[in-house]
C-alpha cells in the first residue's frame, strides 16, 4: 500500500504552469469555503497519511460532519469527537470515558476544520500551479507566522467543483501528513443538528480539562 501512495504523491509532483499568486487565488479559496458553506450541515469522509519516511506510514480513517455554525464532529472506529464552539468532546468508547478540553490549534482536526469552514486569514498563498495529470490545480500556503506548526501546504483543488481533493502539510520536524477527501453529502438541516449536540455525554464520566 505504501509504494502505490508513494507512486500518487510522485504522480502529484508532476505540475506544470506555476505563477505568481494574485488576488484570483484568493478569490479559488473563498469559492472553496462557499462549496462546503452551501452544504452545511455536511458529511464526508477522509483519510489522514502520516508518513514517517520513505518506506513507512499510517494511516487512519474518519468521518467528518460540518455545521454553518463553528462546530464539527468527527467519528472514528472507536472514538467520537465533538467540538462545539468552544471546546472539544472526546468520548473513548472503550474505557466510555469523555474528557473535555481545548481545541489543539496544531491538531489535524482543527487544519481540516479550517479548510472547509475558510479561515483563511492567518494564511498566506505563494503559489497556484496546473495539474495536468488531473486537471486539478495546487495551491501552496504557508501560515503568517514563521514559526507556527503548519509550514508548507498543499491543496489539491478541483476548479470546476471548487471542491478539496486532499491537502498536506509539513510540520515544524519536517513531518508530512496528507489528508483526502470524498465528496460532501448535505444532511437534513434538522436531523443534523443533533450530530453536535454535547447533551448527549450528560450520563457519562467526565474529565474536564478546561482551564
Amino acid at each position: 500500500m505504501v509504494n502505490r501512495l508513494g507512486l500518487i504523491l510522485i504522480i502529484n509532483t508532476l505540475i506544470v504552469g506555476a505563477y505568481a499568486s494574485g488576488p484570483g487565488d484568493r478569490q479559488l479559496l473563498e469559492q472553496l469555503s462557499d462549496y462546503y458553506y452551501a452544504k452545511t450541515p455536511l458529511v464526508l469522509t477522509f483519510e489522514i497519511i502520516q508518513y514517517f519516511d520513505e518506506a513507512d506510514s499510517q494511516s487512519l480513517i474518519g468521518t467528518f460532519y460540518m455545521s454553518s455554525e463553528d462546530k464539527f464532529r468527527t467519528d472514528f472506529i472507536d472514538q467520537e469527537i465533538i467540538f462545539d464552539g468552544e471546546w472539544l468532546w472526546s468520548w473513548d468508547q472503550e474505557n466510555d470515558q469523555v474528557v473535555v478540553e481545548t481545541l489543539d490549534p496544531q491538531s489535524s482536526l482543527k487544519f481540516i476544520f479550517d479548510m472547509l469552514h475558510g479561515n483563511w486569514e492567518s494564511f498566506i498563498i505563494d503559489r497556484m500551479d496546473s495539474n495536468q495529470t488531473d486537471s486539478s490545480v495546487v495551491m501552496e500556503l504557508r501560515t503568517a507566522d514563521e514559526n507556527a506548526f503548519f509550514q508548507t501546504i498543499h491543496l489539491n483543488i478541483n476548479p470546476i467543483t471548487k471542491e478539496l481533493l486532499s491537502a498536506d502539510y509539513l510540520d515544524y520536524k519536517d513531518g508530512k501528513t496528507e489528508i483526502r477527501f470524498s465528496s460532501p453529502e448535505q444532511l437534513d438541516k434538522e436531523s443534523g443538528q443533533t450530530f453536535f449536540d454535547t447533551k448527549r455525554y450528560e450520563n457519562k464520566e467526565i474529565i474536564d480539562l478546561r482551564p
